[in-house]
């Protein structure tokens, strides 16, 4: 195919692209950009693609529906189960089975995975079998399996969980035989117990915050981000290792694939030998090393005569003073947060707590602190501190409900949820967590009402403005969600089908949530755009 369009328009999409969803696309690569850019304006209905390009670049963005489209016609969905088998023997055959070693000698049987990027679901599912073969006891874990994507188009596809025989290619024929029910036409279903392990939702690795409690994409013990680093440029792939790493507890792995980058844009993690794999873990930080005494140099000193020295008069010893330890201020111990140093940010907020212990900014940053390293009694302990002496903290039973939520007591969730929005009836980041909740137990005119309210109390703010308790979503993003998620169970109210699961939240895999009957997948959602687009 020849470039029709003119390199200024081409380069200034390749930005807008760049920023909106992440894709990257360099001069070299304009060719196949335009080639997927008039697919999706022949998709959107433009009379060509020059217009179509033109109204993009000048129109303030693709909008929600628009980006779906570009995504779905700029990025290659060809994966299949087990894909790149060293990384999956590496899981199988050392890392999960240590982890899993580990997590029962402590007697905590849970274990939380991300597929980000995950495609049409492959891959998901591939980690959903390998979990089941290795885990005999299944039932008795709390097994966290979220699989993320930008492409929507992909994440229905995944939640309907059928293949055709090119996504089992290389596969075992027992095993298609185990997990897969046999369908007209050579296509094969997913089993539905290995479907309910797995929960699909919306996430954009460049534009969306996180490690963020509300959305579940914190303490993971085990990520992979595979063939998708080789899409972002070079500042946005090391933004998201660093984040990737964030969202990783101590000890935990990255896989990205082969090709996604050199190992210094994995710094903040040690690169791990496997055989045919490319494998990185978080290893905890060492303390911090005192500063290096300063060097002296030495320089021959010329002879001199020697001189007497005066005898010394006698001096009373001065009184010895306490000196006491500065208290850790809460902006260091934010700054700490922001970066990651979770380990570090416990340290500093327990000894503010040591001399403020009523600080109930500290007690919050402390518990999400603890969370992020998947320490939730601990988290929750810290919440409780607070509504021990402040019950009517909204914020305190807001990230309540959270910790709740993720370990599984999807009551306790609720009655935390009332709470806080009875105090707090403005609150933007309650409202969603409410929505995503009844959503998720199937009450969809109760989802949509406070989707509506969510709208309602956007109205009047600039797209741009920070949502400071949603991890640093803005208006404009979630506006866009929320309207997507109404329209979503308007069509299920109306006849459509909803596939629903369970949001942020730690359960029993295998366990039916909800009043309808789980479909093949989940197509759930945390926090903003996490949100699985219905």
């Amino acid at each position: 195919m020849n470039r029709t369009l003119p390199d200024n328009l081409l380069a200034a999409m390749s930005d807008r692209l760049s920023a909106s969803i992440g894709l990257y696309f360099p001069a070299d690569r304009w060719t196949d950009m335009e080639r997927g850019l008039e697919r999706a304006a022949v998709e959107l209905g433009y009379p060509s693609t020059l217009a179509a390009v033109q109204h993009w670049l000048t129109a303030g963005g693709p909008d929600r529906a628009q980006l779906e489209a570009l995504a779905g016609q700029l990025t290659v969905g060809e994966t299949y189960f087990f894909r790149e088998p060293k990384s999956f023997e590496a899981l199988g055959r050392k890392i999960l089975p240590d982890l899993i070693a580990e997590r029962r000698a402590k007697g905590l049987l849970s274990l939380r995975i991300w597929s980000a990027a995950c495609c049409t679901g492959e891959e998901a599912y591939s980690l959903a079998m390998l979990l089941d073969t290795l885990l005999p006891d299944r039932a008795d874990w709390t097994v966290t399996l979220l699989a993320t994507d930008v492409n929507s188009r992909f994440l229905r596809r995944a939640v309907e969980g059928v293949y055709g025989e090119w996504s089992f290619r290389g596969v075992d024929p027992a095993l298609r035989a185990r997990y897969f029910t046999s369908l007209p036409g050579g296509r094969y279903r997913i089993s539905p117990d290995i479907a309910r392990m797995v929960t699909f939702s919306y996430h954009n690795l460049v534009d969306d915050p996180y490690p963020a409690l509300e959305s579940n994409t914190n303490a993971m013990d085990v990520i992979l981000c595979r063939n998708v680093l080789m899409y972002f440029n070079g500042a946005q792939a090391n933004r998201v290792v660093r984040r990737l790493a964030r969202s990783l507890v101590d000890n935990g792995w990255l896989l990205p694939s082969s090709v996604d980058g050199a190992p210094p844009m994995f710094a903040p993690l040690t690169f791990v030998p496997f055989e045919g794999a490319t494998v990185y873990r978080k290893l905890p930080q060492p303390a911090h090393a005192a500063p290096a005494a300063p060097v002296t140099q030495h320089f021959p000193v010329l002879p001199l005569a020697p001189v007497p020295e005066p005898a010394p008069l006698p001096v009373a010893a001065p009184p010895t003073v306490a000196v006491k330890p500065p208290v850790p201020s809460l902006d260091h111990c934010r700054s700490l947060y922001d970066q990651g140093r979770y380990g570090e940010a416990v340290e500093q907020l327990e000894a503010r707590l040591a001399f403020a212990p009523a600080d109930d900014a500290a007690m919050l940053l402390l518990a999400r602190s603890y969370a992020n390293q998947g320490r939730l009694a601990e988290a929750a302990h810290w919440c409780q501190g607070v509504l021990d002496h402040n019950r009517v903290s909204a914020e305190a039973h807001h990230l309540l409900a959270m910790i709740q939520q993720e370990r599984g007591d999807a009551a306790a969730a609720a009655a935390s949820l009332q709470r806080a929005l009875f105090l707090a009836p403005q609150s933007i980041a309650t409202h969603l967590a409410m929505a995503n909740l009844a959503r998720n137990e199937g009450r969809m005119r109760d989802a949509r009402k406070h989707y509506r309210n969510i709208m309602g109390l956007l109205e009047g703010h600039r797209p741009e403005e920070i949502l400071p308790d949603l991890e640093g979503m803005t208006v404009g993003r979630l506006m866009d969600v929320a309207a997507h998620a109404h329209a979503a169970l308007g069509q299920a109210l109306g006849g459509g089908v909803l596939r629903h699961g369970h949001g942020p939240g730690r359960r029993r895999a295998g366990h039916r949530l909800g009043r309808h009957p789980p479909p093949p997948g989940r197509l759930g959602g945390g926090a903003g755009a996490r949100l699985g687009p219905g």
